[in-house]
């Protein structure tokens, strides 16, 4: 018995937890709440966003899947990273701006190369990283030059990918339990090889 036959199909929890947290931050940088609304966001991030993702991808490893075992270890760390520098570090940055643009354009390039890869799997997901990668996009130079057109821009992107994510996740749970999609994803090649 193999690895994926012991283990449920974790990767719809980490969807779930991504979206949920990016919805939120989203709505932030999108200026439609205020930015006080951190102070949920940050333990939402840290635990939901964070924690989550990294289990998930713990699990992915043993299941033998590289792609989910990469998302979801690179985005787990994004919200625990994201998490600790607001709360404890950034009153600390004296360039803030450059230094969040710095760590956004990373998460960009890593999110790029997982888009590639998205290309395997089915439309809404790849949708979902193209999405990721120009949000990240948009925030890191509104970070970088004070743009806060910009910012609202990557945020309602932010918004916009969250939504497709919860999409996606819904998908996957409700296939789970009526044995068959219901909410059509459109395949776009073979499962990944191990």
């Amino acid at each position: 018995m193999s690895a994926k036959d012991t283990f449920a199909d974790p990767a719809h929890w980490a969807v779930t937890a991504f979206a949920t947290t990016s919805f939120m931050l989203g709505f932030i940088n999108a200026g439609l709440i205020s930015p006080s609304a951190l102070g949920i966001v940050l333990p939402t991030a840290l635990i939901f966003g964070g924690v989550v993702q990294l289990i998930v991808a713990i699990i992915e490893v043993v299941r033998g899947s590289t792609f989910g075992a990469v998302v979801f270890g690179t985005y787990g760390p994004f919200w625990i990273i994201y998490g600790l520098y607001v709360q404890f570090y950034a009153k600390t940055v004296t360039d803030g701006g450059p230094t969040a643009a710095l760590f956004l354009a990373m998460f960009a390039v890593i999110t790029f190369y997982l888009f590639i890869a998205s290309l395997r799997t089915d439309v809404v997901l790849a949708v979902i990283f193209a999405l990721i990668c120009v949000a990240l996009i948009l925030l890191a130079v509104g970070a970088g030059t004070a743009n806060a057109s910009m910012t609202k821009m990557g945020g309602w992107i932010t918004i916009i990918f969250a939504v497709l994510a919860w999409y996606h996740a819904a998908g996957g749970v409700i296939a789970s339990t009526w044995g068959r999609q219901l909410l059509p994803v459109g395949p776009l090649g073979p499962k990944e090889k191990k």
